[in-house]
């Protein structure tokens, strides 16, 4: 049995459904990677400080009842 296998992104397409099972095992150890690396690049971002700036400005909006889409005067 012959087997084409065609590549579209992130899937591969074929039409044995043992190799459907292999798909999916390849897709989640790819996404388990990509989730690693995203937490390794994105830890120290996380926990670093909120800026006085953005808490301040978040404080204004609360105090005009959060009304998005009009300026502060």
């Amino acid at each position: 049995m012959t087997q084409t296998i065609e590549r579209q992104g992130w899937e591969l397409v074929t039409d044995d459904p043992k190799s459907e099972r292999d798909k999916h095992k390849v897709l989640r150890a790819r996404q388990r990677a990509l989730g690693r690396e995203l937490r390794r690049m994105y830890d120290d971002v996380a926990k670093e400080p909120v800026p006085e700036e953005f808490i301040e400005l978040l404080r204004r909006i609360d105090r005009r009842g959060g009304s998005g889409g009009q300026h502060d005067s």
